[in-house]
């Protein structure tokens, strides 16, 4: 792993490092005590970086390389929100629960 994103905070940044190599390879976005493992905290509009999206265009260039890589868990198209829901609430936690707005049935 060359690369990692925090998202969840919750506790990982020095397993993150440990898989990266090192504390420059990880960004958080939701880990306040980042500093301490010298990981960089990403604060979007807070933190002066305008509306939060300043690495949307980074990530979906280094998707598209096939470097960067988002676990998906399971889809649910759009009537299915509940449901998928319930699924983002139970264990186990890995991947993503999508919602799909362009699956309607």
């Amino acid at each position: 792993m060359d690369r990692a994103l925090d998202v969840a905070g919750a506790g990982s940044l020095s397993e993150l490092i440990e898989l990266t190599g090192t504390a420059d390879s990880v960004v958080t976005l939701a880990d306040f005590g980042a500093s301490a493992y010298g990981v960089r905290l990403s604060l979007g509009r807070f933190g002066g970086q305008p509306d939060g999206v300043h690495g949307l265009t980074s990530a979906a260039a280094l998707a598209d390389r096939g470097r960067f890589r988002v676990p998906v868990r399971e889809i649910y198209p759009a009537h299915q929100a509940a449901r998928a829901h319930e699924t983002a609430a139970r264990p186990p936690r890995r991947g993503k629960v999508v919602l799909d707005l362009t699956r309607t049935g």
